[in-house]
């Protein structure tokens, strides 16, 4: 599925989509296949701490944002339930993702932890697409990108990135999922297997176990919005199977809570704590055990605080984040997306 790259070349093409509504969609998807640490590993140096001193999934001096993080659990539930994703959560894009066959081919695999030096490095190539006008996977001083993701990840040597500009902005990251998930040729979405979905292939690789995301809004660029996708062959920290969680804006008029859980057995539930009551939430892609969990509600015209929790087979309890609540971002006036 993969081919070794040298550090400064690019192995697959550049491709270019046109989805609904007559947006301009540029992609483009390279990958290094090396060794692979230890998921496990203490080593210090950049990017290796999964969440930080202040616990699991609590956000470190505003990385990840909440675009950022909407999008690595979308990326996480295509991963644990790949056929439910695009039926659920992608159905409504065009070019059509099912009239393709797209992920037929691809089974199911682990979720990606979150690593704040991918995200760092991620974050810092959307912006700088956008305030200094390319869009490519080298710098825009032409720093080689595989180089770039290095000076902040040192855990492996399997990177892999995913670049997408130029759809509508934050408020649904679905779109930038499905847009890597086409690998449009033409007018139709890549079939599975074939030289243009290495988009796709980035998404749905098994070798993979970190993943950064990095979105930036760039008003007067080019294309305005840039979202990057930097993987991982490691992650360092703790592994809980209350992977990750978040909010987005879906179906119209509701904002859903999604959190995607991975263990042996069934948890005994899975909630999200949204303004101090407990809602439960309902297995939504996959399965209890490696799936994806979520519950709706109406959108609202302010914040709304929330937290996820889960009990595991054997009656522990996790929360995520391990400490503070998130906020709607993005729900009517909502401009925080944290606080301790």
């Amino acid at each position: 599925m993969t081919e070794a790259a040298s550090p400064d070349s690019l192995c697959l093409p550049m491709t270019l989509s046109r989805a609904r509504f007559h947006v301009a969609a540029y992609l483009a998807a390279v990958f290094v296949f090396g060794g692979v640490a230890n998921g496990c590993g203490s080593t210090a140096a950049p990017g290796t701490a999964a969440a930080g001193a202040t616990g699991y999934g609590v956000p470190q001096a505003g990385y990840p944002a909440w675009a950022e993080r909407a999008l690595l659990v979308l990326t996480n539930a295509v991963r644990l339930a790949p056929l439910d994703y695009r039926a659920k959560y992608a159905a409504d894009f065009s070019p059509s993702l099912a009239a393709a066959n797209v992920l037929a081919d691809y089974p199911a695999v682990g979720p990606l932890r979150w690593n704040l030096g991918l995200n760092e490095s991620a974050r810092a190539h959307s912006l700088d697409m956008g305030e200094n006008g390319c869009f490519q996977h080298p710098s825009c001083d032409g720093t080689a990108w595989n180089r770039r993701i290095s000076g902040y990840y040192s855990l492996s040597s399997t990177i892999g990135e995913n670049i997408a500009a130029g759809y509508p902005g934050p408020s649904d990251p679905r779109y930038a999922m499905a847009m890597w998930l086409c690998d449009a040729s033409g007018d139709a979405c890549c079939a599975d297997g074939a030289s243009c979905d290495g988009h796709r292939q980035n998404i749905m690789l098994g070798a993979y176990q970190a993943l950064g995301t990095g979105y930036a809004d760039v008003a007067g660029s080019p294309y305005q919005y840039y979202w990057t996708q930097d993987f991982g062959g490691a992650f360092a920290g703790e592994a809980p199977p209350l992977v990750d969680g978040s909010h987005i804006f879906y179906p119209s008029g509701q904002v859903t809570f999604l959190a995607n859980y991975q263990d042996g057995a069934p948890p005994l539930s899975v909630s999200v704590v949204l303004n101090g009551t407990s809602v439960p939430l309902a297995v939504s892609l996959g399965q209890a055990q490696t799936g994806t969990w979520a519950a709706s509600s109406a959108a609202g015209s302010g914040c709304r605080t929330y937290h996820f929790e889960a009990v595991d087979a054997s009656g522990a309890p996790w929360r995520f984040p391990a400490a503070g609540e998130f906020s709607t971002y993005g729900e009517g006036s909502c401009a925080l997306d944290w606080a301790p």
